[in-house]
């Protein structure tokens, strides 16, 4: 039910004015038939649109285009974008090409739910999701042809998927397909990280749960062993599925006369890796040059716009249309005021969950889900280099969670104080 009525309410917003970056991709899909026809090592894949923009959502939209009998772009109309930020195709065009997007946006919204369900409860899990689906910067992208969609509903599957792997793991005989989901959890990281290089945060967030479910003492003996393995086989999957779904990476056939692009053929793997890494950080830098109004240089202006336009006017009390040019606004922000407390509370609810988790003989996957939001909160901050909604995505989904729980703890309170619902003890 959360999965039909977030896909209904991304889909109303299907006719929604274009963002000038969705063409892009759309002029990009012709790397559709690329891959699917087999031309891997086409030159096309040392270009420069090749590895400036992701490959997974060009993908998606030339898939759905040839489904709707839709002409897909040619180079010429990348060339044509870059040169002018151009459109392309008629708006029939971008509406076909955002469904997807729509899905994979309700595919998320469900998948945090799931995170809820295995953490705390069905109730906490389901609320999460509706929260998520109302958040506007959510909701903004979940309807967008570009890469935030895609990204988030890959990571938090990941997550979902791994989670329910690291709580049969720290329970007695967890059973010998116990971590049968931690590949599964390596492949939609891949997708993610195909999506957008944000993806890396369920490496890192399950790298995270490895090492505390070695910190646990209790549950079956070899359980965090178990967990350990398996997650170094989810990033061995995620890697090599990676390098499947993106030519750019093993392509050895330049163009001739194209400098660029017989130095990028002459470098190994990692090294292409490195060089993606590279260009986004000079993207970011040139962003810095350009939007100087929206650009951060220094720890404290990161952490406040992490901590004022994060839990604000990107929180789920944001407001539907926001105004980048003003770093701090108590008519976008205030709902700062209101949700990062309820947010720094379900840190310590689910530090004091996990404790009761733990003491009941339980996975503490309430831990677990206080140490993805630290992880994700601590990155994003430390990264940000723009004012913009984008880059404060990753923090929406593990507050969502956060804030439900403490809304269905204080649901039951007040239950408890009126007498409609018995105070059970925890043992």
């Amino acid at each position: 039910m959360l999965g039909i009525v977030a896909t209904a309410v991304f889909a109303a917003k299907l006719g929604d004015a274009p963002f000038v970056d969705e063409y892009a991709y759309i002029s990009q899909s012709y790397y559709t038939d690329l891959y699917f026809s087999g031309r891997w090592n086409d030159p096309a894949w040392l270009e420069f649109p090749a590895y400036d923009l992701v490959p997974l959502p060009k993908y998606l939209i030339g898939v759905t285009l040839h489904v709707a009998r839709e002409r897909l772009p040619g180079p010429e109309a990348a060339r044509a974008w870059y040169a002018g930020y151009n459109t392309y195709g008629p708006p029939r065009v971008l509406t076909i090409s955002r469904i997807p997007f729509v899905l994979l946006g309700a595919v998320g919204c469900v998948a945090l739910a799931v995170i809820g369900w295995l953490a705390f409860d069905f109730r906490a899990g389901v609320l999460a999701g509706f929260i998520l689906m109302l958040n506007p910067l959510y909701a903004l992208h979940a309807h967008r042809a570009m890469t935030e969609a895609p990204c988030e509903a890959f990571l938090l599957t990941a997550l979902a998927l791994a989670l329910a792997a690291w709580n049969r793991a720290l329970i007695m005989n967890p059973g010998r397909w116990a971590m049968w989901g931690l590949p599964a959890a390596g492949v939609a990281t891949a997708l993610s990280i195909l999506s957008k290089f944000n993806g890396l945060l369920a490496i890192m967030t399950i790298a995270a749960w490895a090492g505390m479910a070695w910190m646990i003492p209790r549950g079956d003996r070899y359980g965090w062993l178990r967990f350990a393995v398996g997650s170094l086989v989810a990033v061995v999957v995620a890697w090599f599925v990676f390098l499947a779904l993106n030519p750019f990476m093993t392509a050895r056939n330049p163009a001739p006369n194209n400098a660029e692009a017989q130095r990028l053929a002459e470098m190994s793997v990692g090294g292409r890796f490195r060089f993606l890494i590279q260009h986004r950080r000079a993207m970011s830098a040139g962003q810095q040059q350009n939007f100087p109004h929206n650009a951060l240089r220094s720890i404290r202006e990161r952490v406040k716009v992490a901590a004022v336009q994060g839990f604000g006017r990107f929180g789920p009390f944001g407001p539907t249309k926001s105004d980048s040019t003003i770093r701090y606004d108590r008519v976008q922000d205030w709902g700062a005021f209101v949700w990062l407390p309820i947010a720094l509370i379900g840190l310590g609810y689910s530090a004091a969950m996990g404790r009761v988790q733990f003491r009941r003989r339980e996975a503490p996957a309430a831990w677990a889900v206080g140490l993805w939001a630290l992880i994700a909160l601590t990155v994003v901050t430390l990264y940000l280099p723009m004012a913009w909604d984008r880059y404060l995505l990753p923090i929406q989904a593990p507050f969502a969670l956060l804030g439900a729980t403490v809304i269905v703890a204080a649901w039951d309170a007040l239950g408890w104080l009126v007498g409609l619902k018995p105070r059970v003890e925890p043992s």
